[in-house]
């Protein structure tokens, strides 16, 4: 019991010190603002469509997919949340727009450098979608190994919610219940992968 606990109250300083600031964008019609933005490790970027046609914030370059992060497509109004875990230069871009060259990028920390998805060094290669969701979420899995030992869902209070396994070590999919097969509530949780973690918002 107590290793248990001082591994919550870890996991809590963890995610304290992850999601320290939260830096906005605003997508307009066919462009990133700003396009670049540099925040420190454990930031997370929010992107928040504020134009009249849908966009998407997808990791990668010039519309190959690096498997980061994908927001799904974004109707007006909508936000998607997502933190940076480790240091470096992450380029993103608009699925629908990117060849009128719709693009950004996110600095993380000082001089970043490129990372490459799926090293352990890389646990910002978890990725979950849709990210706010309702019903069900996907959680992509970076192929660290990580996912041998389980995925850990856990409460803003440190509660352990759930756990899931990977069949392939590729995904998890989490329908928003706890470990009893009951329904949580509206809130951010956090999955905790391998050394990383996660933030996933579920709206109701």
């Amino acid at each position: 019991m107590k290793n248990i606990s001082l591994a919550v109250a870890a996991l809590l300083a963890f995610v304290s010190l992850s999601y320290a600031a939260q830096i906005p964008v605003s997508i307009v019609d066919n462009l990133f603002q700003p396009d670049t933005v540099t925040v420190n490790r454990g930031d997370s970027v929010v992107w928040t469509n504020n134009g009249a046609f849908p966009h998407t914030s997808t990791s990668g370059v010039d519309g190959v997919w690096d498997s980061l992060w994908d927001s799904g497509t974004m109707a007006h109004g909508v936000t998607f949340v997502h933190g940076f875990l480790t240091d470096g230069t992450f380029n993103y871009y608009c699925t629908f727009h990117w060849l009128s060259g719709m693009k950004g990028v996110v600095v993380v920390g000082t001089g970043g450098v490129n990372e490459t998805p799926g090293t352990a060094e890389n646990v910002a290669g978890v990725a979950s979608f849709p990210n706010p969701f309702s019903a069900t979420t996907t959680i992509r899995l970076a192929p660290t190994g990580a996912a041998r030992r389980g995925v850990r869902l856990f409460d803003a209070s440190g509660r352990l919610v759930r756990t899931l396994e990977a069949a392939d070590g590729s995904f998890v999919v989490w329908d928003g219940t706890d470990n009893r097969g009951q329904e949580t509530g509206p809130g951010v949780y956090f999955c905790e992968y391998g050394s990383g973690v996660l933030a996933v918002t579920r709206l109701r």
